[in-house]
């Protein structure tokens, strides 16, 4: 099974903007009321670690043959 590239390219931007809010890298201060701030970033890391393990699995799905490190040193 083949993943389209687009989708792993999105999904993986999508996961740096959510991490980098999630982290605290982008500053949400004066953009969302203060009391919204912990929900959101609490929520943009959850996103994150999802996103995270679904472009591990496309990138493994999509992958055509073995990789180098597959035949146990051959």
């Amino acid at each position: 099974m083949k993943v389209d590239p687009n989708i792993s390219f999105w999904l993986g931007v999508i996961t740096t903007v959510v991490l980098g809010i999630g982290s605290g890298t982008v500053s949400l201060t004066h953009m969302l009321p203060d009391a919204w701030i912990p929900t959101i970033t609490a929520w943009c890391l959850f996103i994150g670690f999802v996103n995270s393990v679904i472009l591990t699995a496309l990138h493994g799905m999509s992958s055509p043959q073995s990789g180098p490190l597959a035949g146990g040193g051959k």
